[in-house]
């Protein structure tokens, strides 16, 4: 028994890789690559998402192939996390979400309420359960995306980028957690990643891709990520203004069931502040704060004046969202990107961020990579004293998001103040002038009470009652 890819061939930009590729159950394995290389195509394929499916070779789950399983046989035997995970979201909640995969697989309704429980304690999101999806974290939703995988109980999990909105922390927490499951359960797990540092003592072979695909150990893996860390230039920041550009007085922003409290800060234009803090602590919702788009105590002045009154906030400000694919407006990447830019300075960024031959496809058709670099660049050009960056280098591979930070970098000399919200330590501490921890002022927010279990046992029923009914 075995997913077993021999000699699949398919196509990325026009160049055809062959793999062959067998998954044992309870064998973890990993793919790296640069990002567009064709990581979450094969993923895509893998799933049975793509109806073409591949163009040579053959290819079979426990013997079968994807055509002789019925739908709801191919949702018990490989299950995708996808790299965006309001891609893979139907529902309005976790909990409405769980119970839609549920319902799908035909899962008596009685059997429902425990395997919902189950699947939100596995992953640490129970208080979040009957949140909408709206208001949650990356991370936050990464780890829902995920209980949605494990609740199917798939022979099989194909894991995109699992741990690309998580902290350190918490990326150690679920897998540990993965080990022992798929221990248990005799789980494939094939995963995507760009941070290798956390799976180290998990993973112990990778497929890389390059110009086809190579197995290779842990120990090379960790020795080519290492070697093309050191091998990046070293950044250059020098800050290009002493203006108080952006600053706090008093400020508290409240998240759920806690507060952040920060000191009276100041930030210097012309400087690159780095943002972090565990998944949920309320980095987005800080950007969103600035944006007068979140509620929040105190007051946040711009250039001097408080931003609540000054007269067009945005014409001082820009925003490049979390999820890339929020922010994009024009039909091409060229059009895009031409939004502030001249046509020579589009061709420099699309070469910089090799893009170059994607200029006359949609943006929505990029990778999840390759729509991160654009949602970036397109905002470089734009003069303005504010640039709030979330997650600029999420899925990015180790040349990528060190050319995206190059950039951040070079306009922060213009004299705008960038803060940038990231889980890679290491990246900011590179170019970072500070680097601002949110769980350091981390609050309980006194007024935020749990409800009693009771309750959540009434608003559970009631809420299944109406999904059932509708």
């Amino acid at each position: 028994m075995s997913l077993l890819v021999k000699n699949g061939c398919f196509l990325v930009d026009q160049k055809r890789l062959e793999l062959t590729l067998s998954l044992a159950p309870g064998e973890t394995k990993g793919i790296y690559g640069a990002s567009g290389s064709g990581k979450s195509t094969l993923f895509y394929l893998l799933a049975g998402l793509n109806e073409k499916g591949f163009e040579g070779g053959t290819y079979t789950i426990d013997g079968q192939t994807m055509s002789q399983l019925s739908i709801g046989e191919r949702s018990t035997s490989v299950s995708l996390l996808f790299q965006n995970p309001d891609m893979q979201f139907c529902m309005a909640t976790p909990r409405e979400e769980l119970l839609f995969c549920l319902e799908n697989q035909c899962i008596p309704q009685e059997d429902m309420p425990n395997k919902v429980a189950d699947a939100l304690a596995f992953c640490e999101i129970t208080h979040l359960a009957d949140q909408p999806f709206t208001t949650l974290s990356g991370g936050e939703k990464q780890l829902a995306a995920l209980a949605c995988c494990l609740i199917l109980e798939s022979q099989y999990l194909l894991l995109d980028e699992p741990f690309a909105n998580l902290d350190a922390d918490t990326s150690k927490k679920v897998i540990r957690k993965l080990q022992r499951i798929q221990q248990k359960k005799a789980i494939g797990i094939l995963l995507i990643d760009h941070q290798i540092k956390e799976t180290a003592n998990w993973v112990d072979e990778w497929l890389l891709i390059e110009e086809d695909f190579r197995t290779i150990d842990q120990a090379a893996i960790r020795d080519l990520d290492q070697h093309m860390r050191k091998t990046m230039p070293l950044a250059k920041i020098k800050s290009s203004s002493n203006k108080k550009r952006l600053s706090f007085q008093q400020f508290r922003l409240p998240i759920r069931n806690h507060e952040i409290v920060f000191p009276n800060f100041a930030f210097d234009g012309g400087t690159l502040i780095g943002i972090t803090g565990r998944s949920g602590s309320g980095k987005s919702s800080f950007l969103k704060a600035i944006l007068q788009q979140h509620a929040y105590k105190g007051d946040i002045l711009l250039a001097g004046q408080p931003i609540k009154k000054h007269p067009s906030p945005f014409r001082s400000i820009s925003w490049i969202m979390q999820n890339p694919q929020d922010q994009f407006l024009a039909a091409t990447v060229t059009q895009e990107l031409s939004q502030g830019s001249t046509p020579t300075e589009s061709e420099k960024l699309l070469a910089k961020l090799r893009l170059q031959n994607k200029s006359t496809q949609s943006p929505f058709r990029l990778s999840q990579g390759q729509q991160r670099r654009l949602a970036v660049a397109s905002l470089l050009q734009r003069p303005v004293d504010l640039l709030l960056v979330d997650e600029p280098t999420y899925g990015q591979d180790i040349k990528q998001a060190w050319q995206i930070m190059q950039l951040l970098a070079e306009k922060a000399t213009t004299g705008t103040l960038v803060l940038i919200v990231s889980h890679d330590i290491l990246l900011l501490q590179q170019f970072c002038s500070q680097i601002i921890d949110f769980n350091l002022y981390e609050k309980e927010d006194a007024d935020a009470h749990a409800k009693s279990n009771s309750q959540i046992i009434r608003h559970f029923r009631a809420r299944l009652t109406g999904f059932f009914s509708k």
